[in-house]
């Protein structure tokens, strides 16, 4: 009997130690699957994550000041503007979004509300208090205090080009500003040569109006976008003595006796303005105004430090070759050579309104 089941009993034993090993194997197994299973969870899980963090979020700037929105719109930044202030006006796509007020008067709650992580804003834009508030919230803020010409227009491009991540496109616009003012300055200059005369002076003498009140006309003096003009063409400005813009006397106007003047668009109310200024008391016995030679400027191109630099110039420039067709003699002769002169080499003006004449004047650096 014993013998007939020592066979069963070893094959029991053998049967429970294959079984054994199988076990062993199915947990292993199954122990791998589980652990691939969730090396796969958590490789998916953090793909999104270093997604995110490869595309930070988009800027958002608020632009203080005309001069600083213009710029960075011909930078290709605008879509990142969520605000500007009440004189960026230029161009169209400005006007469609809020306005937080005149920029030397920004609120600090205004500006938070907007939710910038940017404040690019022009020399004056303020008050202090408002700009200390909003960086100590955490906000970027930059204010460009620069010189009031060429130089200092082409420092803000660049600088502006840096923080918006545009750097090759400022270089290419202050290339091309250059470009077009000494094609400017050239055309000026060979259409005034053919003045030379000892009859008369070919040199003109100029004044920029930006205000007129009750207690005289405040004009346009050194260090501002209107000298820049005229210095970059070589007339004179006959307030060039005054620093800013400050009020002068009738005698001091009519003594130095402007060739040309220019008045700022946002002063003119209706279509006697120029008129008017024409025969203003400080203005009308000088050569400027017995032969009316006043004319508008779009403010944010006369005042501020805009990338249209070259078409402001364009404007002196043809207002101040009338004056010296005037003076000159064979005027009908003279003013057809101007008129080939001008076209030669054109620069497409803005069609735009300045929808800033709508506005009242509320301290001097208005369009920054």
């Amino acid at each position: 009997m014993a013998k007939t089941k020592l066979p069963s009993l070893f094959s029991t034993r053998k049967m429970l130690y294959v079984l054994s090993v199988m076990s062993v194997f199915w947990c292993l197994s199954s122990g791998s699957v589980h652990a691939a299973t969730t090396f796969s969870a958590l490789t998916a899980s953090s793909a999104p994550m270093a997604h995110n963090h490869q595309q930070p979020e988009t800027p958002r700037i608020i632009a203080a000041g005309g001069s600083v929105t213009e710029i960075i719109y011909a930078l290709g930044r605008g879509d990142w503007v969520v605000a500007t202030d009440s004189t960026s006006m230029f161009p169209a796509a400005a006007t469609e979004v809020p306005k937080l007020g005149y920029f030397r008067q920004l609120s600090t709650e205004g500006v938070l509300a907007q939710q910038p992580s940017l404040l690019l804003g022009a020399s004056a834009t303020g008050p202090e208090p408002m700009l200390e508030q909003v960086a100590n919230a955490g906000v970027d803020v930059h204010v460009y205090h620069v010189s009031k010409d060429l130089d200092g227009l082409n420092k803000m491009i660049l600088d502006i080009g840096h923080r918006v991540s545009a750097v090759e496109k400022a270089k290419q616009l202050v290339t091309d500003l250059h470009r077009q003012v000494d094609a400017q300055r050239v055309q000026y200059s060979e259409a005034i040569a053919s003045y030379g005369s000892t009859d008369y002076s070919n040199t003109i003498s100029a004044l920029f109006v930006v205000a007129n009140n009750d207690r005289g006309i405040t004009v346009a003096g050194a260090d501002t976008v209107p000298q820049a003009l005229f210095d970059t063409l070589g007339m004179t400005n006959i307030a060039s003595d005054l620093n800013g813009y400050k009020l002068m006397d009738a005698e001091s106007v009519l003594t130095r006796n402007p060739d040309i003047v220019f008045a700022a668009g946002h002063m003119l109310h209706g279509e006697s303005a120029l008129n008017s200024l024409c025969s203003h008391h400080a203005i009308a016995a000088t050569f400027a105004g017995q032969h009316c030679l006043v004319k508008a400027m779009d403010s944010n191109i006369g005042l501020g430090l805009s990338p249209r630099f070259a078409i402001a110039l364009k404007t002196v420039a043809e207002h101040g070759l009338r004056a010296l067709s005037i003076k000159a003699p064979n005027t009908a002769i003279q003013e057809q050579a101007i008129q080939e002169s001008i076209v030669k080499r054109p620069i497409k003006e803005s069609t735009a309104v300045d929808k800033s004449t709508k506005t009242e004047t509320q301290g001097m650096g208005r369009f920054e």
